[in-house]
């Protein structure tokens, strides 16, 4: 077994290397979905530090994979008896069947940190995986106390996995993977592309910034000095599921520029945004150059919009519920140049926003589609009237029909109107949908079959 440290030693053997000593009403998703950003699925956490090849010794701040020897397939663990520093894990590459593993080992680690920018690297790796565990909220590794962000995947890092991690009480983002663009052509879009990336199982709490901030921000460019407007590069193959994210400061999940097989799903996000910072207010935020699906998601309580979008215009959004918005439930606009024909809202379900309920301002695009959804108590209805449940700006083309919308919740006849959103026997929307079978839409947010009855239902649940 190689180790940075040897586990039943009676002492510490630190290994030098040219100086490097100093290495719920929330839903479950579908982790079993066949994900674009999985790295391999199969491979699970040791629970002994013995089972492992490598351990991390407690002083050890950069972990070399060049200098260590790491192959595909080996396990990296971090102890739970040891207190860490800040750690970037670099030159870490395994493949696509046999991902190098960072996991923890004989217990739960705690990372917790003062006056350090980041509490985990990674740096020009890629096919790896950093996991806490392998079951239902087991978060092995936990993170905090960084003045910026709790994981940090950069420098070229790519084909990744991040699961099981708990990040809390960070300065900035709890997860930010992205490699900003530089005077570097390597860095630039065309040059570089980060592909199949996979964030689930993760709890990320009481952040001063984004709980996930995936992807530059900018898909137009930003301005680099020295070298002019550089060009991000973009994201082919991601997943975010199953994740919990809550009183993040700014957006609960953001994602930009991911412009192929992207799926942001089963995720729960509460209380967002609560620094109320004026654009950075949203519970679940796809940004500019992103296209795909965003579906099953449960966002509750925020400063913002519930669900947001600056995509490519191509973005299906269906079978979310929101609640509690503190601007729109749900809204899309365009920036740059669009892809796509129209952004789609199907069988979602938006209760008590403060503003409008679905908003849909992408008038440069063809055709945006608007149907199935249920829409309750609107917040502008006295200023907007039945404009109020889908608001639809400078005319753009939407088609809209088989919507629900009412001031009052009791006549949807949910389950119960606070935590469960199933329909009721003698729901006025149960058979009353709009035929969908075109979306290619399987499941509704409860993971049920989503046509069952004569004809489909509306909103996210089908009875």
């Amino acid at each position: 077994m190689n180790t940075l440290y040897k586990p039943f030693s009676k002492f510490v053997l630190f290994i030098s290397f040219l100086g490097y000593l100093s290495i719920q009403c929330s839903k479950d998703g579908d982790p079993s979905a066949s994900g674009s950003g999985s790295t391999s699925g199969a491979a699970s956490t040791p629970k002994k530090c013995s089972n492992c090849t490598f351990v991390v010794a407690a002083s050890q701040g950069t972990i070399d994979g060049t200098a260590l020897g790491v192959k595909p397939g080996d396990t990296i663990c971090l102890n739970a008896a040891f207190k860490y520093g800040t750690l970037t894990f670099k030159n870490i590459v395994g493949t696509a069947v046999k991902p190098v593993i960072i996991t923890n080992c004989d217990g739960t680690v705690n990372i917790a940190l003062t006056g350090k920018p980041f509490n985990l690297k990674t740096s020009n790796s890629k096919y790896f995986r950093i996991t806490g565990g392998d079951t239902e909220k087991s978060y092995g590794i936990r993170l905090s106390g960084s003045t910026a962000n709790g994981i940090v995947l950069t420098d070229f890092s790519t084909n990744f996995e991040v699961d099981h991690m708990e990040v809390f009480k960070v300065g900035f983002a709890g997860i930010m993977a992205k490699t900003d663009p530089t005077c570097d052509d390597a860095t630039i879009r065309g040059h570089f592309t980060m592909r199949n990336v996979s964030f689930h199982d993760n709890y990320i709490h009481d952040t001063q910034g984004e709980g996930f901030y995936i992807g530059h921000s900018f898909y137009g460019g930003e301005t680099v000095s020295g070298c002019g407007v550089r060009l991000p590069h973009t994201i082919e193959g991601i997943d975010i599921y199953n994740n919990h994210v809550v009183r993040s400061g700014w957006d609960g999940i953001q994602m930009s520029c991911a412009t192929k097989n992207a799926r942001v799903f089963g995720n729960t996000v509460e209380d967002y945004a609560v620094l109320n910072k004026a654009e950075q207010q949203n519970g679940i935020l796809i940004g500019g150059g992103s296209g795909g699906v965003c579906f099953g998601n449960f966002v509750n309580g925020g400063t913002g919009n519930g669900i947001c979008t600056f995509g490519l215009g191509d973005n299906l959004f269906h079978d979310n519920i929101v609640i509690n918005a503190g601007q729109k439930g749900m809204f899309c606009d365009v920036r740059g140049v669009p892809t796509g024909n129209g952004f789609k809202f199907i069988n979602n379900t938006v209760i008590n926003p403060k503003e409008e309920g679905i908003a849909i301002y992408s008038f440069t695009l063809p055709s945006n589609v608007c149907i199935n959804n249920i829409i309750v108590n609107p917040g502008t209805f006295s200023t907007y009237k039945e404009s109020a449940y889908i608001r639809i700006n400078k005319n753009a083309p939407t088609e809209k029909s088989n919507n629900y919308t009412t001031l009052t919740i009791g006549d949807v006849k949910f389950v119960n109107s606070k935590n469960n959103f199933r329909l009721k026997t003698g729901s006025p929307a149960i058979d009353k949908g709009k035929d969908i079978s075109s979306y290619v839409i399987s499941k509704d947010f409860y993971d049920n079959e989503r046509h069952k009855g004569s004809a489909y239902d509306i909103g996210a649940s089908e009875f």
